[in-house]
Parts: C-alpha cells; sequence; structure tokens
C-alpha cells in the first residue's frame, strides 16, 4: 500500500492527482464523479481552493482515505 503525505495545499493537489492517475481517471472523468467541472479538478490538483468535501471526496473517488495525525509523526499502515 503506497502513502502520501501533504502538508502544504500543493502537496495535497499533486497527492490527488497522483491518486487519480493511480486509477486511471482523466480530470474530466474524475470531474463527472465529483459533479463538478474539470476546472474544480484542475485547481485542486494545482492546490488552489476547493471546498473541503470535494477534496475528500476526489481522495475517495480514487481509492484513497485522508487520515490527520500529528505532525512529524511516524504511521503504519496495514491493508484491510
Amino acid at each position: 500500500m503506497d502513502q502520501m503525505r501533504a502538508v502544504t495545499s500543493v502537496e495535497f493537489g499533486q497527492a490527488v492527482r497522483r491518486a487519480r492517475e493511480r486509477r486511471g481517471l482523466h480530470q474530466s472523468e474524475l470531474a463527472e464523479r465529483l459533479g463538478v467541472t474539470r476546472m474544480t479538478v484542475s485547481r485542486l490538483e494545482r492546490g488552489g481552493a476547493v471546498s473541503m468535501e470535494t477534496a475528500i471526496r476526489a481522495l475517495s473517488e480514487c481509492g484513497y482515505e485522508a487520515v490527520v495525525v500529528p505532525k512529524f509523526s511516524r504511521v503504519t499502515v496495514e491493508g484491510r
């Protein structure tokens, strides 16, 4: 299981882009699943402002989930 770490909006957007690409989705396909425009997905992937709901749902549609941990923590991820 691969992990992605993001502490800035730009890093979060890059993580969403990698997750989308690993899932084999185009921006327009993800946008359709989320009920937003392709430009909204593009903005998210560049680290721009989108709703929290859109950001979290984008990860979920790509097969990932967000986990909040204390900064500089070590995290072990086990598959389910």
